[in-house]
């Protein structure tokens, strides 16, 4: 019966390429412990990763998405954003007020900041929000406004904006050489360059698709950032740069 079901679900993954936690219990008619059981031993053999709130197929082909949809961007290289997450949630210390952006990268940090004491996460992201739900250890600040549901974050007047971060993980659409940190949206753009100004330590996520990408908004210079924390080593002209500019690289 066990073996029957793991093919179902794997079957079940391989035409669907994500599902949620929600999802395959209602699919399946089975306990949350037996699904946990189950998904480790098809993790084991490589058929699924698991990522926040779900798992992803990883057999066959890649994922063909609709990018019109938002929520399609989250599930593009979900394994890279996740290591991402992990190398920013390495970053951030026991007592530290932080401000984790929008984005379908940023949210991953929270997992990795359960086991820290006295976190306080500033955001506005939706995202972000339901990943702080999950751990009640973790302080929370909502900077609230109309919600955008491209960006699935709340626009945010930020000249009411008066908290002051240890640190700051920034997204971003494009990271380039010498045009610096770029996006496409004016309201997110006036978030992130209010929230580099009120932070000591600024930490932009960015995987290897973004290098020598500009958006045409322009948010931040490189010479306000302390790191760059990426999925793969950047090119040569990058790090000759980073090394020149004393920008911290993580991946």
């Amino acid at each position: 019966m066990k073996y029957n079901r793991l093919n179902e679900i794997e079957l079940y993954l391989s035409q669907k390429q994500y599902a949620s936690i929600e999802d395959l219990l209602e699919k399946f008619n089975i306990s949350l412990q037996t699904l946990r059981r189950d998904l480790k031993e098809l993790q084991a053999r490589g058929i699924i990763t698991k990522v926040y709130g779900g798992v992803l197929f990883k057999r066959g082909n890649s994922v063909q998405l609709d990018l019109s949809q938002p929520a399609a961007h989250s599930t593009i290289n979900i394994e890279e954003k996740i290591k991402i997450g992990e190398l920013a949630g390495s970053l951030v210390e026991n007592n530290d007020i932080i401000f984790i952006d929008s984005g379908s990268t940023a949210h991953y940090i929270v997992d990795f900041l359960a086991d820290k004491e006295n976190i306080t996460v500033v955001t506005h992201s939706l995202d972000v929000l339901n990943a702080v739900s999950k751990y009640p250890s973790i302080h929370c600040l909502a900077l609230g406004g109309a919600y955008h549901h491209e960006s699935r974050s709340y626009y945010v007047d930020t000249d009411t904006m008066r908290y002051l971060f240890n640190k700051s993980f920034i997204a971003t659409v494009g990271l380039s050489l010498p045009r610096g940190l770029t996006n496409m949206n004016f309201y997110e753009a006036a978030v992130k360059t209010k929230v580099i100004a009120n932070s000591i330590k600024n930490y932009v996520l960015c995987d290897h698709t973004k290098f020598n990408v500009t958006a045409f908004n322009n948010f931040a210079s490189l010479e306000k950032i302390e790191g760059v924390i990426t999925d793969e080593c950047p090119p040569d002209n990058y790090l000759n740069y980073f090394k020149r500019s004393n920008i911290q690289l993580f991946y």
